[in-house]
């Protein structure tokens, strides 16, 4: 039983935390820090180059009809974060939207988008195959196919592997094909109660570290008396474009799978991909080599796997390792064939370069991309390539950090030009300074790994890793009474690295009391040199801003469901908050504040939470991405790893089964109203934000249309969100701003409108096309009607 005095004492400093509420977002630039996938691909004729300007919500088109020389020649509105745009035809472009949980079809000659397909949660990419549209829905783990034409749901395929995101097509298009970014690799955890002790510690100053798990693989027979379950490690599946059917899947191509090409010669899959090292354990074993980084060649005749590591004979034990820091390709994450199917080229994100790589895995030239070739580093002007296009001898790669594309001659290996994906760049300093230090694998010790390389995309890799250092020190930490926290913390998963302004300390065990405690990590596991102070601080001003995406499990207007996963949210939120499970007076909201981010923000002494050391309260506005984890004998499972700081928890379920939970523990009924409610847990941003539905005459009476138009009003009137529209008016492309004030729309033009909702309801039965999106509060105006921020309003540009 916990000390009813301490409880008491928590109770009561409370307010305190309640007090420094979780904020960011706002104004007019939101950073989700989405995901690119295939940002960049060309016109079924190689005339034009489409790219998705993510910072800005459009797609740019370039006419490359003079390869070397792309014009922009035009930029049109999509949804919130596009990270991946295939085109039909020349006139017809599908965008995929992961902030808006859609697909934009837009036409070119209209300017517009002529049609907005809802695929909810977070769709990545897209590709066309025996008349359909495929679209991997990453949160769902599902892959979607609809009618090109009539753009209808055809089928909803469930396929087994976690985040499904690059796509491809065999060249006959029989088959489609589909990377899981974050497969994982067949690690998992054996708890606590089960594990051996950990090993003693070699600084003899050290009391014995505190009971803790340990990471193996699932395979490993040594523990199948514990691992009744079986992981596929599925990382590549195949799909028949005419039954629908999953045909095949590929296991052992690597950890965060980002690329996927089909060679047009044989028809074999290339994966471009990291592996994790996550079974070495203690981070002075890790330092400078936590990854390997990748091509995997998947033969389509046989079946047979075989991974390229891009990077061979680093001497991984130099460091600095200068000569490796120059040559490195660090975190791949796209790749295009030569037409030829001799040889393809890839995009290594982390070190700025593209390489020309055989189908062997040999790696036959390297091309920097940024301004730092050699072993130099410039995080804050780090391009960060993510896309490629080939049109003959020019390779076109779009680089997400410097939204700029570069034009590259492989005749001659050089880049001939550089130019902005879109002709204005609403992205703020902040992020533009900062973001180089999440992702520049220069700053390690041989240029094979950055933060990034685990936080993908400042998100989570679905793994545990065990960073404990048996020649450490012990460390003291008080909040709100003093703790002591050995270096051997066992496994710990990782952590987004989102919506972390105002939650310090960080970390599970909150041992880092400030962001800039992390710069340790540049050295100690990286094996580079920490980051100057001002460069720290522009590190955490950039992370500041990134932020969770909405809970797509809320409805549009923010409220809770009233079904859910067996329970009712509603009726878990109300016994979350006040309902006790022990003392009369302990909830689950004493600790995990519903009101700022689930956590008081606490580090809570081990003997409390009846663990063997003390942990932070951890926020919970992610809980619903972490579900993959299935232990039950006989069970297959995506992840290793599930809730709890090292993963051992399989969900909800059991979690809240353990002891300490008392009453709730035994409680079948309870745990299911409470597992409703956090899988619906507020994120942050409302789930108006990036919703969109394209209105046209044949939709406009429809009830859902009518009432979900309705609703991006009410939260606009809310201040949830500000509320946009995009389309035409009376056939020219314009777009609008919703005041709730005057109940009218602002257009984007001088002597155009105000208009009603009605006048606007008059425009689509007349023949327009509409597209009315939510958007984060303080945006609107630069994303409705004045992109630039200097006073001049669109229209009035043209």
């Amino acid at each position: 039983m916990k000390s009813l005095a301490v409880l008491l004492t928590a109770a009561c400093l409370l307010p305190i935390a309640a007090m420094s509420q979780v904020t960011g977002g706002g104004g007019t630039y939101v950073n989700f820090e989405s995901s690119q996938t295939n940002p960049v691909r060309l016109s079924p004729d190689g005339t034009r180059l489409f790219a998705v300007d993510t910072a800005d919500a459009r797609v740019s088109v370039f006419d490359v009809s003079q390869p070397g020389n792309p014009v922009l020649i035009a930029e049109i509105p999509v949804g919130i974060e596009p990270v991946s745009v295939n085109p039909r035809s020349n006139d017809e472009v599908w965008v995929v939207n992961q902030e808006s949980n859609s697909v934009s079809v837009v036409s070119v000659s209209k300017g517009i988008v002529t049609d907005t397909i809802s695929a909810k949660p977070e769709p990545m990419d897209v590709v066309f195959a025996a008349g359909l549209a495929f679209v991997s829905v990453s949160r769902n783990n599902q892959i979607n196919a609809y009618d090109v034409n009539t753009h209808r749901l055809v089928a909803a395929i469930p396929v087994f592997g976690g985040n499904p995101r690059a796509m491809a097509v065999s060249p006959d298009g029989s088959k489609v094909y589909a990377a899981f970014a974050i497969s994982g690799n067949a690690t998992t955890i054996i708890p606590v109660p089960l594990a051996p002790p950990p090993p003693p510690p070699t600084n003899p100053a050290l009391p014995p570290a505190p009971a803790q798990g340990i990471i193996v693989q699932a395979t490993d027979p040594d523990w199948s008396s514990f691992i009744q379950f079986t992981m596929p490690d599925n990382d590549v599946v195949e799909i028949n474009t005419a039954s629908l059917a999953v045909t095949r899947y590929f296991s052992g191509v690597g950890t965060i799978n980002l690329g996927l090409a089909v060679n047009p010669g044989t028809g074999d899959l290339y994966v471009a991909n990291t592996d994790a090292l996550n079974l070495v354990r203690f981070a002075p074993n890790l330092r400078g080599h936590f990854i390997n980084n990748q091509i995997t060649r998947i033969s389509i005749a046989s079946g047979t796997v075989t991974p390229f590591n891009l990077n061979p004979g680093i001497n991984y034990a130099q460091l600095p390792n200068p000569t490796a820091l120059s040559t490195a390709l660090s975190q791949p994450t796209a790749t295009v064939f030569d037409p030829s199917g001799a040889f393809m080229w890839v995009a290594a994100f982390g070190t700025d370069r593209v390489a020309k790589v055989s189908t062997n895995g040999t790696v036959l030239q390297r091309i920097e991309i940024g301004n730092t070739p050699g072993p130099a580093s410039d995080p804050m002007n780090k391009r960060g390539p993510r896309g490629l296009a080939l049109k003959a001898q020019t390779l076109y790669v779009l680089n997400r950090i410097s939204n700029t594309l570069s034009v590259v001659n492989t005749s001659t290996g050089v880049v001939t030009e550089e130019i902005p994906v879109g002709s204005y760049d609403p992205t703020p300093s902040t992020i533009r300074i900062g973001r180089g230090f999440l992702y520049d694998a220069k700053l390690s010790g041989n240029g094979t790994g950055a933060c990034a390389a685990c936080h993908i995309d400042s998100d989570m890799d679905h793994l545990g890793w065990d960073l404990g250092d048996p020649g450490g020190t012990m460390e003291y930490v008080k909040d709100p009474v003093e703790v002591a926290l050995h270096p051997m913390k066992g496994p710990m998963t990782t952590l987004a690295m989102k919506g972390l302004v105002n939650l310090q300390p960080y970390h599970w065990r909150g041992d880092k009391a400030n962001f800039a405690d992390f710069n340790s990590d540049f050295n100690q596991l990286l094996g580079g040199s920490e980051l100057s102070d001002a460069e720290m601080t522009a590190f955490q001003n950039f992370i500041f801003t990134v932020m969770f995406q909405p809970n797509p499990n809320l409805n549009l207007d923010g409220s809770l469901p009233t079904s859910l996963a067996g329970g009712n949210p509603q009726t878990g939120f109300n016994i979350f908050k006040t309902q006790a499970f022990a003392l009369g007076i302990v909830t689950c909201n004493l600790c995990h504040l519903y009101a700022n981010a689930g956590t008081d923000q606490f580090i809570i002494p081990a003997v409390l939470l009846e663990q063997p050391q003390p942990f932070k309260t951890p926020q919970l506005r992610n809980i619903y991405q972490k579900l993959l984890f299935n232990n039950a004998a006989g069970a297959a499972t995506i992840d290793g790893f599930g809730v709890l700081h090292d993963g051992s928890d399989a969900g909800l379920f059991e979690f809240l089964s353990d002891p300490v939970f008392e009453s709730f523990s035994t409680n079948t009924e309870i745990q299911t109203q409470l597992n409703a409610y956090e899988l619906c847990f507020d994120t942050g941003t409302p789930p108006a934000v990036g919703y969109t539905i394209t209105i046209t005459e044949t939709n406009v009476n429809n009830s859902s249309v009518v009432t979900n138009w309705a609703t991006l009003e009410s939260q606009a009137v809310a201040g949830s969100i500000d509320l946009i529209v995009k389309g035409t008016i009376k056939g020219q492309p314009h777009g609008l701003l919703y005041d709730p004030v005057t109940n009218n729309y602002l257009a984007d033009t001088t002597g155009l409108g105000p208009f009603t909702h009605a006048q606007l309801v008059g425009f689509i039965v007349g023949g327009d096309t509409l597209s009315p999106m939510g958007v984060p509060q303080g945006s609107g105006i630069r994303m409705g009607i004045e992109r630039h921020g200097n006073g001049v309003l669109d229209g009035d540009r043209k």
